[in-house]
This record gives C-alpha cells, sequence and structure tokens, in this order.
C-alpha cells in the first residue's frame, strides 16, 4: 500500500510539474507576443523614414537616426504640453492621496455610524459612471474650464484606490493605534506618524496608479481645455499626428531631412514619447505595486 502511495505522489508530482513547464512556455510565447510590437515601434522611431517605406524594419533600427524624435519635440508648445502633463500629475496625485487617505482612514479605523452602508454604496456607484454634458456644465458652474483643476478633480479620489488603501489600513495592528493614542496623539498625528509609514506599499501603489491615470488623460484634456497652451503632452502628440501630412511636407522640402522621416516614423515617435515617462518611473516602483496590490487585497 505504502508503495503504490508512493507511485501516485510521485506521478502527481510530475504531473504538476509538466503543467508548470506548458504554464511558463504560454507565458514566454503571451511575452512574445506583447513585448515584438513594442520593440518594433521602438526599433521605427529611431530608423530612416526610407526604411519604413520600404518595410526592412524588424525589432533593430535601420539606418539609426532621431530626425522623428528631433521633428516632434521642436513642434510647437512642446515643451509646454510636457511641462503641462507633470505639473497636472504630480499636483494630481498630491491632491488625490491626500482625499483618499482622508477618505479611506475613518472608514477603516473609525467606528461610525453607516460605515458599512457607505462602503456599499461607494461600490455600486462605481457601476454609474457621469455624463460628458453634467460633467462640462459642472465644470463651467465652478469657472473651471481652461485650467488645471478641471483636470485634477476629475481623478481626486476613485473609488477603487480609495477601498485598495482601505483594506490595507484595515490590515493593519490596532495594538498600534492603541499605544499611539496611550501616548496622547491625535488623529492626525496617528494618521501621518505611524500609519502613512506603515502603509507605504499601497500608497506606492496607489500613487503610480494615481499618475498613470493623469499622465494619460485625454478625454477630459479635450473637454475642459480650450486653450493651446494648456493642452497635455497627450492632446499635443494627437494634434501633431493629425497634422502629420502637413509636417511631412516641410520636411521633404529641407534638404537635411528629406527621406530621414516618414509618417510612421512619427507615428512611432509620438508612441514612445507618449509611455516612456512611466516605463521610466515603473521599475522603481514595482516591488511596491505588486506588493500593495496583493496585501491590500486580503481584507474585503
Amino acid at each position: 500500500m505504502a508503495n503504490i502511495n508512493n507511485k501516485g505522489a510521485v506521478a502527481k508530482d510530475k504531473t504538476e510539474k509538466f503543467v508548470m513547464y506548458v504554464a511558463e512556455i504560454l507565458a514566454v510565447i503571451l511575452l512574445l507576443m506583447c513585448l515584438l510590437p513594442c520593440l518594433h515601434v521602438l526599433a521605427t522611431a529611431f530608423s530612416s523614414g526610407s526604411a519604413e517605406v520600404s518595410g526592412r524594419i524588424g525589432i533593430w533600427p535601420v539606418n539609426f537616426q532621431i530626425e522623428g524624435i528631433k521633428t516632434i519635440i521642436n513642434g510647437t508648445f512642446f515643451g509646454r504640453a510636457l511641462l503641462n502633463s507633470l505639473c497636472v500629475t504630480a499636483l494630481g496625485v498630491v491632491v488625490s492621496m491626500f482625499v483618499t487617505i482622508l477618505f479611506a482612514y475613518p472608514m477603516s479605523k473609525k467606528d461610525l455610524r453607516g460605515r458599512k452602508f457607505l462602503t456599499l454604496l461607494c461600490i455600486v456607484s462605481m457601476v454609474f459612471k457621469g455624463g460628458m454634458v453634467p460633467d462640462y456644465l459642472v465644470m463651467k458652474s465652478l469657472k473651471l474650464l481652461n485650467s488645471w483643476w478641471a483636470l485634477i478633480l476629475p481623478f481626486a479620489m476613485t473609488i477603487f484606490n480609495m477601498l485598495l488603501i482601505k483594506n490595507y489600513f484595515e490590515g493593519l495592528p490596532e495594538s498600534v493605534m492603541e499605544s499611539s493614542t496611550i501616548d496622547g496623539a491625535g488623529d492626525m498625528r496617528t494618521l501621518f506618524s505611524i500609519v502613512i509609514p506603515m502603509s507605504a506599499p499601497v500608497i506606492a501603489t496607489v500613487c503610480l496608479l494615481y499618475a498613470i491615470s493623469y499622465w494619460n488623460n485625454y478625454f477630459h484634456v479635450i473637454l475642459y481645455i480650450t486653450e493651446p497652451s494648456l493642452r497635455t503632452l497627450q492632446v499635443f502628440l494627437r494634434d501633431l499626428l493629425a497634422d502629420v501630412g502637413t509636417v511631412m511636407d516641410q520636411l521633404d522640402r529641407s534638404p537635411e531631412t528629406a527621406g530621414l522621416v516618414s509618417a510612421g516614423v512619427v507615428t512611432a515617435g509620438v508612441t514612445v514619447l507618449g509611455v516612456v515617462p512611466i516605463l521610466a518611473v515603473y521599475p522603481f516602483v514595482q516591488r511596491f505595486l505588486v506588493q500593495g496590490i496583493t496585501i491590500g487585497s486580503e481584507k474585503g
């Protein structure tokens, strides 16, 4: 009987290893399927226009050059659009984190009447989305059109991020809070001196999620912002793509850039410049991102 059990255990172990190997192979295949188009876009952005038109570009640049990137950077309002995106993202993350934490802390650590009902109401509200016309009328009535606040307030607190922080706060030991109270610390002192430092992983996670939302915000910019000098990088890149024909005519007339840049090279360069800032930040917060999501989702 013991031998039979051992054989069964060995067979089960081999089956699990085989399944794991197959899963790893499939994961690698999926990774390559996602990675190859990205490498092709990156290679196109740094290749010559003639190579792009002839279709000779794979995952490595052909006739390496940066004229496509220079064309985008030299465009009108590029520097201003980049500065706008950075300022809106930075200010938006600070405002959003302040509002989200102040909402999540009492919802998780205070015995508030109707707390469960309010949490349920927040979850239900995720199903309903605001309409474009009401949103515009609200911003107009608040006199926030053509201002950064019109881009920040819609993301001031998202329910998902609030619940993520709330669940993490609920997992913090009550003994630490009680010790802080005994030592004479008030709620705000406990929050900023104890709770927030202990919640660094989930806070870094939510900061990144907010930063991505603000950086990639396109809809609200074209809805609320009509002043070109206030538009962000995403809208600038869209406008550049819309005028790529005019840009190409100007480049083709110049003997210095003729044949070096094509519409495909400019399009690839726009894509690269749009995602590089987020990709540059991600490696530094990747550990916190994974840890914050997994730990923050253990409760609730």
